[in-house]
């Protein structure tokens, strides 16, 4: 018992001299020696970090577009909220669903979409896109035409 008693103590109390007092050290001048030394430390980095590159332009080369129009929750809500967990641009148009069947879906999707850091938008009347992070949208004039139109949303 008292051989434990001491390893606690000591796990919790270290001996003094470990604690070492800190000296700077005083600025020295490079020599020459290790001046010719410098350049073969370098390491080039472009053979080293080029198989680590990924092309921008072909990073979302398998990128899909989903295209659904549910008739119900029941029906296609999983295999659409699969797609959008895939990482794949939903589209979802509603003109055939029920309204409160529409917002249901609507809400579960939305939460697909959020768990997935993805963003939701109304790309026209009862029509929604689901993008995955990292796809971002444009066209805000495509949204004023609609309104214009009469589309709101």
């Amino acid at each position: 018992m008292a051989g434990i008693v001491e390893k606690l103590q000591k796990m919790w109390n270290p001996p003094d001299d470990e604690y070492d007092e800190y000296y700077e050290d005083e600025a020295t001048e490079p020599t020459a020696d290790s001046r010719e030394e410098q350049p073969s430390a370098r390491r080039s980095f472009s053979s080293s970090s080029s198989n680590r590159v990924v092309n921008i332009n072909h990073a979302r080369a398998g990128a899909q577009v989903v295209v659904f129009k549910p008739n119900s929750f029941r029906d296609d809500t999983n295999s659409i909220a699969d797609e959008i967990n895939q990482g794949h641009t939903v589209v979802v148009n509603f003109e055939e669903t029920n309204a409160s069947e529409a917002r249901y879906i609507l809400a579960f999707l939305s939460g697909a979409s959020y768990a997935n850091h993805g963003e939701v938008r109304p790309i026209a009347a009862k029509t929604y896109i689901f993008t995955p992070a990292g796809v971002s949208l444009s066209g805000a004039e495509i949204r004023d035409d609609l309104a214009q139109n009469g589309v709101t949303f």
